[in-house]
């Protein structure tokens, strides 16, 4: 019995001692295990703190605002910036060959030389004006206006039936006009001749540029004529129809047509007139402009929309014009006379651009021409000629922004 405990007690005693150890071997495969995985390059990121993923997200917004604002840019197409004159060009200049077409004009008053004699230094004269806009620059030339007389009389005077009176003030400038009369005596239907096609033809062989030819409007012929005012709109629009006819049909791509007169309150007498003129464009690519100047038109601007146009022009001189137009909803493309042709002062470039950018903010369309005010025939020469290269140095400030 005795050897039977003493053994039970040894195999007793032996299960212990291999517990324990079986005990210790778990424990230090634990204890190697751990050691690797502790020994082991952790592979996870930490979390950045919330200010740099607030800061990465919004710069990641900005970047889609750009790209957006890029994209709407890309859409809206860079609006074109032309120069042009806006009508007349000084006939004379200081030096003695500047005053060959005033001698020539007094000459052929008395009869010392011939009526083509004349117009061979008109030609000499119109040419130098072109030579001198094409100097300054312009991207719209034009003839000068050399051969007219005046802006009224140049064309009354090929009316069959039209008499021309005396002198009168051509609204409130230094220069004068020849009234003419429209009365009983003048048919209804008179006989009409051309009276810019020849100027047209002959700058176009010289011109490298675009030319530009002016009308006066029937309007202002009309208000500025003595006589009957309701058949003087019908001869003149006859007359004014059968240029933009010719000159459409010799290729002309701008006709401007000047109307200082013209007021909101004809517009409802006027509007059959202009109708009529922009209907007789022979080439439907040919852009009538209907220009305005020597007064404030802030009243007018609106209403004038309704004129059948292609672009509108406006004397900005007078007033802040560029205001109501900021305002105002804008259905025609602008020429916008920005450099004053009366004044000798030249205009300062980031005065002009920042009036022009008040107009840029409400412009829907994609071109825009920049002249001045009105007809250069008031300057002096000189100064005529720095007054467009002002205005072309503005476009081309204008053409980069």
């Amino acid at each position: 019995m005795e050897k039977k405990a003493k053994k039970n007690s040894k195999k007793s005693k032996n299960k212990k001692t291999g517990k324990k150890e079986k005990r210790e071997k778990t424990k230090n495969k634990k204890a190697r295990a751990q050691k690797k995985i502790k020994d082991k390059p952790k592979t996870k990121t930490r979390k950045e703190p919330k200010t740099k993923q607030k800061k990465a997200k919004a710069q990641k917004i900005t970047k889609k605002k750009i790209a957006k604002e890029k994209a709407i840019k890309k859409q809206k197409p860079k609006i074109k910036f032309f120069s042009a004159i806006s009508g007349s060009y000084p006939r004379i200049g200081d030096t003695e060959e500047l005053q060959k077409l005033r001698r020539a004009w007094a000459k052929r008053e008395v009869g010392e030389i011939s009526d083509e004699e004349y117009r061979e230094v008109e030609k000499e004269f119109i040419k130098l004006a072109i030579e001198e806009q094409e100097k300054a620059g312009l991207d719209i030339i034009g003839d000068g206006m050399i051969s007219w007389y005046d802006q009224i009389s140049h064309f009354a005077k090929n009316i069959e039936g039209v008499k021309i009176n005396g002198l009168l003030r051509f609204f409130d400038t230094n220069t004068y006009f020849r009234q003419p009369i429209i009365d009983d005596s003048t048919p209804n239907s008179p006989q009409i001749k051309p009276c810019t096609l020849d100027d047209f033809r002959f700058a176009k062989t010289i011109a490298k540029k675009t030319v530009k030819p002016v009308l006066t409007g029937p309007v202002t012929l009309s208000k500025l004529s003595k006589g009957n005012f309701e058949k003087a709109i019908e001869i003149y629009t006859k007359l004014i129809e059968n240029e933009v006819k010719l000159l459409s049909q010799e290729g002309a791509e701008y006709i401007q047509i000047d109307e200082p007169a013209l007021k909101s309150e004809d517009l409802a007498k006027a509007l059959p007139y202009l109708e009529r003129i922009y209907n007789a464009k022979a080439n439907p690519s040919t852009k009538i402009i209907y220009f305005f100047y020597f007064r404030d038109f802030s009243e007018d601007f609106e209403s004038f929309q309704k004129i059948p146009a292609d672009i509108l022009g406006f004397d900005m001189t007078y007033s802040k014009l560029e205001n109501i137009i900021a305002r105002t909803r804008i259905q025609k493309p602008l020429m916008l006379g920005i450099v004053d042709g009366r004044n000798t002062y030249i205009e300062k470039p980031k005065d002009v651009i920042l009036r022009i950018k008040k107009v840029l903010k409400n412009y829907p369309f994609d071109f825009m021409i920049l002249s001045p005010s009105c007809g250069l025939e008031y300057l002096p020469r000189d100064f005529a000629f720095k007054k467009l290269q002002n205005l072309v140095k503005i476009t081309e400030m204008l053409k980069k922004l």
